[in-house]
């Protein structure tokens, strides 16, 4: 027993401290960031479907950039003093003439070659030149073929008359040879850039289908998206691989087996990446909510229900039995 204070008041009861700690508030998770760096795996491709089609563009734009530029390289060392060493042994006046070449005599002569390209007229048509260059042009009276590995092409000239006299045409050549070249390039990066967006909005059929047997979510956008970014690393396989050829240490033929190699590994992206989207979640139902229901409708019913009426008689009947 506690001993009473000295000005005779009881001691104050202390209560016991029954607070309880509250629990730390836990900070909510940082949410993911955003997917960088190039596509290598089937996970980065299908994270293209996810993002916009900024960082899609952006990529496309980079890999058009060095399939063009190494295009640009192969024109520009290889094809190019072809055209230069053509140049200074045309004769005065060349051309065509309601689609027939205008050349002095019928001797066959070669302007320009090498491994990669080469540049031959024989008017008559007479000589067998066989296979000398990658990409071979001759040019005949009636009209020019075109031969590679895949044989020759028979052109006719475009129709109408062209004059070409040598002391205008090499100096043109020569003041415009570089913008040429350059727009070569670029045209060849555009026209891959647009393949791959046409091959994209085919490809998103592909890529919804996939994903639907797989449970995984896409629309068609977020397929077009996929199916454009499958294309980027069979594009850096082909850029990669002009570049060998234009440094010369990927032959002719390896160059034309990496092409159905490249379509190899877009397709095996196309078809792979849907897997790694985000997956369907069903919403099971609730098995209770039966039982919720019935029991509040049940509580609503004897809620509004009016209360029963005492009977009046019930009193004088329990009195008579009384007695």
């Amino acid at each position: 027993m506690e001993p009473a204070p000295p000005n005779g008041e009881p001691p104050e009861e202390t209560s016991p401290d029954t607070t309880e700690p509250q629990p730390e508030l836990e900070s909510p998770p940082e949410p993911p960031s955003p997917p960088k760096g190039f596509p290598v795996t089937f996970s980065g491709v299908a994270s293209f479907a996810e993002t916009g089609w900024g960082r899609l563009l952006g990529w496309q734009f980079l890999m058009a950039l060095a399939l063009g530029g190494a295009v640009l390289l192969v024109l520009a060392r290889h094809w190019a003093p072809v055209v230069d060493s053509a140049m200074a042994q045309l004769p005065a006046e060349t051309g065509w003439r309601n689609g027939t070449l205008v050349w002095p005599d019928e001797k066959p002569v070669e302007l320009g070659r090498n491994n990669y390209f080469c540049l031959i007229v024989d008017p008559a048509g007479t000589a067998r030149q066989g296979q000398l260059a990658d990409v071979q042009v001759e040019l005949r009276r009636e009209d020019w073929l075109l031969g590679s590995v895949f044989g020759y092409f028979e052109l006719n000239y475009a129709p109408g008359d062209l004059p070409l006299l040598r002391e205008e045409l090499a100096p043109w050549w020569g003041a415009r040879r570089p913008f040429l070249l350059l727009a070569l390039g670029a045209a060849a990066g555009a026209l891959v850039w647009l393949g791959w967006l046409a091959l994209g909005a085919a490809g998103g059929v592909v890529a919804r289908a996939v994903a639907f047997y797989v449970d995984r979510q896409c629309n068609y956008t977020q397929g077009w998206r996929l199916a454009a970014a499958a294309q980027l690393p069979s594009a850096l396989l082909l850029a990669v691989g002009v570049l060998c050829y234009a440094l010369g240490l990927l032959p002719w033929m390896g160059l034309l087996v990496l092409v159905p190699l490249a379509a190899l590994v877009a397709w095996a992206y196309l078809f792979f990446a849907p897997f790694f989207l985000p997956r369907i979640e069903a919403i099971e139902p609730n098995p209770f909510d039966g039982e919720e229901e019935e029991t509040n409708a049940a509580g609503d019913e004897s809620e509004f229900s009016e209360p029963e009426e005492a009977n009046p008689f019930q009193d004088d009947e329990d009195g008579d039995d009384g007695a």
